[in-house]
């Protein structure tokens, strides 16, 4: 008979906390995909070692809330969803009452690790750290510079710092403010999301004249700058289009910038579309125009459709992904008029967008998601490692 002190002793129970697993951005995007991957990545590894009855590591991911009868991206079948409210839960007056029911999901399902897959959720993971027992792992989606939306997010922060067993950060551009604004009494480490996996192999399209973006329609993003940057560019080039995906709270605000710009029919609102593929392969550039990013998941997917990119050079991401001359261009400061500058041999020259494109996936190596995956497996180890040594003591 095998020996239970191997075989039956309970794994950990990782759990993946989000405010709403069921949206669309980069975040879901990304934690969908991890949470999959540690799911077969935990089985094989369980069906390898061939001991019968071993305990099986399990994945989960839990909500604040879930908006939507389905999330945008497909969740492994093997992950269960939890949710601390119901329906759709707003409001800091709720603060202490989610805590009291992360805390009793916490205990009720044996959670050993909560994952915060944005960093403001440090405010309710934390405190059930010290109630609980569960470990912390903070995951930052932003930049330390920025507050987007939540003034309160820097203190947030500095708790993390202090409390957490973990921070990640997507750049090591970030990893370094971090620790030297904030002196983390943790581990602080640096790892990329990954780059998508595109079948079948793209082939680039030189006679496009499609200039593609998307993200939500938030201030974050720019888009009211990319009208900007529309303005000086479409007016010279008559066959050239630019659409825009994704949905937000800017729309009615774009609308009658394009309209006062005259750009009605040439710089498009698509909306949020199914068939981000479709789009990519049509695609003669991407461009962002963020005030500030993470790791901006919308670049490594032009990086892994082979189109050109340009992008404003804000903090932080871009420059990690696009080599400028080399597979794009990097605008600095959050300049219309040079970005509009760039814009133009672009869109005059084939041959160039055609050169960006066969560089398109220089430096891929660093966002592959096995070696992204392998860094996440080593993390939770030494995490899990960490909190024996905490008990045992």
């Amino acid at each position: 008979m095998n020996d239970c002190s191997a075989s039956c002793r309970r794994a950990p129970h990782i759990a993946f906390f989000s405010g709403d697993i069921t949206r669309s951005g980069g975040t879901e995007r990304v934690a969908t995909w991890l949470a999959g991957a540690l799911a077969e990545a935990f089985d094989a590894s369980r069906s390898s070692q061939g001991v019968r009855g071993a305990a099986r590591t399990r994945i989960s991911i839990v909500s604040l809330f879930e908006e939507r009868a389905a999330p945008a991206f497909p969740i492994d079948a093997r992950i269960r969803r939890f949710t601390l409210y119901p329906a759709v839960s707003h409001g800091i007056w709720r603060y202490f009452a989610t805590v009291r029911r992360l805390v009793t999901l916490v205990r009720q399902q044996h959670i050993d690790v909560l994952i915060d897959i944005d960093g403001i959720l440090d405010m309710y993971a934390l405190p059930v750290k010290r109630l609980a027992g569960v470990q912390v792992i903070s995951w930052e989606h932003f930049n330390c510079l920025t507050n987007p939306g939540v003034p309160y997010r820097k203190l947030t922060r500095r708790w993390a710092a202090r409390r957490a067993d973990a921070i990640v950060t997507l750049t090591g551009t970030d990893r370094a403010l971090y620790e030297r604004r904030f002196t983390p009494r943790c581990p602080v480490a640096a790892i990329a999301n990954p780059m998508p996996v595109v079948t079948p192999t793209p082939v680039y399209d030189d006679s496009s004249r499609l200039i593609l973006s998307a993200g939500r329609l938030t201030r974050q993003k720019g888009f009211d700058l990319l009208v900007d940057v529309a303005a000086r560019v479409l007016p010279k080039h008559s066959d050239w289009r630019w659409v825009i995906l994704g949905e937000g709270e800017e729309r009615a605000l774009l609308e009658r910038r394009i309209a006062d710009a005259d750009l009605d029919g040439r710089l498009i609102l698509a909306g949020r579309t199914d068939d981000m593929d479709g789009w990519m392969r049509r695609a003669a550039l991407f461009v962002l125009t963020s005030r500030y990013e993470g790791l901006p998941m919308v670049l490594l997917e032009a990086k892994a459709y082979r189109v050109p990119i340009v992008a404003f050079d804000c903090p932080t991401g871009p420059s990690d992904i696009v080599a400028d001359n080399v597979n794009g261009r990097l605008i600095a400061g959050l300049s219309v008029p040079a970005m509009a500058d760039a814009m133009e041999p672009l869109t005059d020259d084939d041959a160039l967008r055609r050169r960006f494109s066969q560089h398109a996936q220089d430096g891929a190596e660093r966002f592959d998601e096995s070696m992204i995956l392998t860094q996440w497996m080593s993390l939770l180890h030494d995490v899990a490692a960490y909190g024996d040594k905490e008990r045992e003591g």
